[in-house]
């Protein structure tokens, strides 16, 4: 019999903190290393190595050294042929990812027995043999799993009958499992979790189990854990196809084997070195052990993770599993079961705010809360700027349809005050400020009336042949308020029905544009909130018709003065 022995290297109390120290405790390491898993190669790869080398530069002739150093040059030249990296690297991905899932898989109890413990009731002899049994059954499944696919547990359990003597198994249910005549390749793992579905129905129907609802919690759970170890026998009866780990493991021994003979001769830019020196036969040597090291220690990983279920140094403790799920299983539906401590209140109940005591020695370690990244950003302005947002779209042309098009005027232009109170900001308002509208409300007029297509004309109403309406004075919410964009001379002409023939000239300050272009809207027209659709073809129909209107009211007073 083989020696048995902790299965699972454990090192992350080595690794609890980064340091030096870490390091060198960490590759001092023995069990379960690379050093113990490429070791013996590593040997016989350094003895064939030095019985080369001590051929070569003593028992070969001049001649034939130069034959040697001919074959080596083209063989070291060649030796990328080989495409290590990709190749192990893949494997490997593959190999990690396969044992990752057969982890997840492997089976924990631990919710079977809470949920049986919680929808199962009764505190009487019956009821407790229910939930045992239910508990040893589920085990007895992984039990007859692990056997068949897992040489630690195989060797633990070679018949049933030592099942029966570890007291997993009855020697009437044993009677029971041998009396299910199935052909022999044909497993039975599917026995001990119907005997539990049986217990199950059996106290749903006498009362134990109080609804539909929690027999099927119960069952889901079950089916759960025999769902992941009918997992596990699928990755046991089909594995990685052969061709992949052989074509993998013989290109790296395939490599090394090569490099017995590239790595020879010391060639410095194709010639020997002068002077010679007895080091310079060792640079190549040892270069190239370690490039075994890490190549080999690379493969061996992926050797040592194919069948994880195995009897290597960081394979799963099947066996320990297998005594933890029985023992805190049973513990769980019966020592435990309707055990509740008195109900008191907690310590914080008269406390605002919850704060945890710490020991002295992590006391005045700080922390880092979780904060967005972006959470302690703050503007440097006392007051934001809501404005809608430009459409890079082009303008629509009107297709008859006025109301699918009547929602692409802006929303109304909002002012927000930044509080600024903690850090002795300003909160002073718009309206009490001097000097200000060139900078904020330029900057409003800027956005807002670029051109005469951006230009906001009030509701200018089409419906019953009507022409235009009024223009009304634009406002901008601010503080649950409102203020004028426009100085109060400007309010007298923007408050009265005003037509295509009286619109006053907005006022300006800058050169007047090219007689032969049409006037444009004051800025800034005030818009009631609709729908985009419906002020953006708003929009287009009033500008054209206003348009139209002062280009004709243009060539009235152009020929009226020629006249």
């Amino acid at each position: 019999a083989g020696e048995y022995h902790i299965m699972t290297v454990s090192y992350s109390i080595d690794v609890s903190r980064s340091s030096l120290i870490t390091f060198i405790h960490l590759q001092c390491r023995w069990r379960g290393s690379i050093w113990k898993s490429v070791l013996m190669e590593c040997l016989l790869f350094c003895l064939a190595f030095i019985s080369l080398s001590v051929l070569y530069n003593y028992y070969l002739t001049e001649t034939t050294k130069k034959l040697w150093d001919d074959i080596a040059a083209l063989f070291d030249s060649k030796m990328d042929y080989i495409p290590l990296t990709f190749m192990l690297g893949f494997f490997v991905t593959i190999i990690v990812n396969r044992w990752n899932e057969i982890f997840n898989n492997v089976g924990w109890i631990d919710p079977c027995a809470l949920v049986m413990s919680t929808y199962l009731r009764g505190s009487d002899e019956k009821s407790r043999m229910l939930r045992r049994n239910c508990i040893r059954y589920i085990v007895l499944t992984q039990v007859l799993v692990f056997r068949d696919i897992s040489m630690q547990v195989r060797k633990r359990f070679p018949s049933l009958d030592t099942i029966v003597a570890t007291g997993i198994m009855t020697e009437e249910e044993k009677s029971e499992y041998d009396q299910c005549t199935l052909k022999t390749v044909y497993p039975k793992y599917f026995l001990p979790i119907q005997w539990v579905f049986n217990i199950l129905y059996e106290a749903r129907s006498s009362g134990k189990i109080a609804a539909d609802l929690q027999l099927n919690e119960i069952m889901k759970c079950v089916l759960d854990f025999r769902k992941g170890l009918a997992q596990l026998c699928n990755f046991d009866w089909v594995p990685i196809p052969l061709v992949y780990p052989q074509v993998v493991f013989l290109a790296v021994r395939s490599y090394f084997f090569l490099a017995l003979i590239a790595r020879q001769s010391v060639l410095i830019d194709g010639s020997p070195p002068n002077p010679y020196h007895p080091v310079f036969p060792l640079v190549p040597f040892f270069m190239t052990a370690l490039q075994f090291i890490f190549y080999v220690g690379w493969m061996k990983v992926a050797e040592s993770l194919m069948n994880p279920l195995g009897e290597d140094d960081d394979d799963f403790e099947c066996n320990f599993l297998i005594d933890r799920n029985l023992q805190l299983g049973l513990t769980i539906v019966d020592e435990t079961y309707n055990n509740l401590p008195p109900q008191k209140k907690d310590a914080f109940w008269s406390e605002k705010f919850v704060e945890p005591l710490y020991s002295t020695d992590t006391a005045n370690k700080p922390m880092c809360p979780q904060i967005g990244s972006a959470a302690q950003y703050e503007p440097n302005v006392d007051e934001i700027l809501m404005v809608p947002h430009e459409s890079n779209e082009p303008e629509m042309e009107l297709d008859g349809d006025e109301e699918r098009l009547l929602s692409r005027l802006p929303r109304v232009v909002s002012v927000i005050s930044v509080n600024r109170d903690q850090n002795g900001g300003s909160r002073m308002s718009l309206n009490s400020r001097k000097g200000t509208k060139k900078g904020l409300l330029g900057s409003l007029t800027k956005k807002l009336s670029r051109d005469s297509r951006v230009s906001r004309p009030s509701r200018l109403g089409m419906r019953g042949g009507e022409s235009l309406t009024s223009l009304s004075t634009p406002t901008v919410e601010y503080a649950g308020s409102s203020f004028d964009l426009l100085d109060e001379g400007d309010h007298d002409h923007l408050h009265t029905p005003c037509t295509p023939s009286n619109v006053p000239s907005p006022r300006r300050t800058s050169p007047a544009p090219p007689s032969d272009l049409p006037p444009v809207l004051p800025p800034l027209m005030s818009v009631p909130e609709e729908d985009e659709e419906v002020q953006r073809t708003r929009t287009s129909i009033d500008l054209r018709n206003w348009k139209a209107e002062a280009m004709k009211n243009e060539s009235k007073n152009t020929s009226d003065t020629k006249m």
